[in-house]
């Protein structure tokens, strides 16, 4: 009876080892994602009136993420001005966003992972 017993116990302690370990792998699998994306090459950019801009973007990578479900930040001259997503265009990632002065601006392009994305209101003409 007492082998029996220990043997018991020997299982339900092999089984809470294992499902502690289990639960400490699934613990590290879902940490935060500390590698960003490639960073995208922008292929389009044209201005147009009413501070209108069009950018396109070649997809990007992840380490975790898949590529349609990243988003692209819009920058001008290091102010955010909006954000794209990727709708599975053939050409790649594309949007109209909208500049907040006149004149020079210098566009830079930063994709994001779902966990960071916020996106920004256009502004209206």
């Amino acid at each position: 009876m007492a082998r029996r017993r220990l043997f018991g116990t020997a299982i339900v302690t092999a089984v809470a080892i294992l499902s502690l370990s289990a639960a400490s792998t699934a613990a590290l699998a879902a940490s935060a994602d500390t590698t960003p994306p490639s960073a995208p090459r922008i292929v389009y950019l044209q201005g147009y009136y009413c501070l209108t801009l069009i950018v396109g973007v070649d997809r990007s990578t992840d380490n975790q993420t898949p590529q349609s479900q990243l988003t692209y930040d819009v920058f001008a001259d290091g102010r955010r001005i909006g954000s794209m997503a990727d709708l599975g265009s053939v050409s790649g990632v594309w949007s109209i966003q909208h500049l907040t002065h006149t004149g020079p601006n210098t566009i830079t392009v930063k994709a994001v992972g779902p966990s960071t994305t916020n996106l920004v209101p256009g502004y209206p003409c």
